[in-house]
C-alpha cells in the first residue's frame, strides 16, 4: 500500500509542476510578445473556407502582428505593414460563424499587398485597430516650427 501512495504522490506532484511550468511559460510569452505595446485577442481566417484561429494581435509602430494563442514561439505568424493594410466595414459574427471566446465579435475583411484575410474582433478592439490604422506612425511626417 505505501508504494501505491508514493506513486500517486509522485504523479500528482509531477502534474502540478507541469501545470505551473505551462502557466508560467504562457504568462512570460505573453509579456514578451506585448513588450509594452497594446495586445488583444482576435480571430484570423485567411480564406472564406478556413476556420477561425484564435491568436493575439499586437499594434506595433509600423506593423500589425498576429501571434498564435498557444505554443512557445514569440515570433509573429503574420505581419502586416500599417501603410499597406486596408480595413473594410465590420460585420457582426452570427450563427455558425460566431466564436465562443469572442462574444459579440465582428468580422473585419482586410487586405494588404499580398492578399486578403479576415480578423474577428470585439468592439473596443476594432475601434483600437481602426484608430491605429488611421493614425500616423510615431515620427512620421512630423512638422515642427
Amino acid at each position: 500500500m505505501p508504494s501505491v501512495l508514493v506513486s500517486t504522490e509522485i504523479v500528482i506532484g509531477t502534474l502540478l509542476v507541469v501545470a505551473v511550468v505551462v502557466l508560467a511559460t504562457t504568462y512570460l510569452r505573453r509579456r514578451y510578445i506585448a513588450k509594452g505595446l497594446p495586445l488583444t485577442l482576435c480571430g484570423l481566417r485567411c480564406t472564406q473556407t478556413d476556420r477561425w484561429r484564435l491568436g493575439l494581435i499586437r499594434f506595433g509602430d509600423n506593423a500589425l502582428e498576429w501571434h498564435t494563442l498557444g505554443g512557445v514561439s514569440v515570433r509573429p505568424k503574420h505581419r502586416w505593414l500599417r501603410q499597406r493594410l486596408v480595413l473594410d466595414a465590420p460585420e457582426l459574427l452570427v450563427g455558425r460563424d460566431s466564436i465562443p471566446l469572442l462574444p459579440d465579435a465582428s468580422r473585419v475583411p482586410c487586405a494588404d499587398g499580398d492578399g486578403t484575410f479576415e480578423l474577428a474582433l470585439q468592439g473596443p478592439a476594432y475601434t483600437a485597430l481602426r484608430s491605429w490604422q488611421e493614425a500616423a506612425p510615431p515620427g512620421y511626417n512630423v512638422n515642427v516650427a
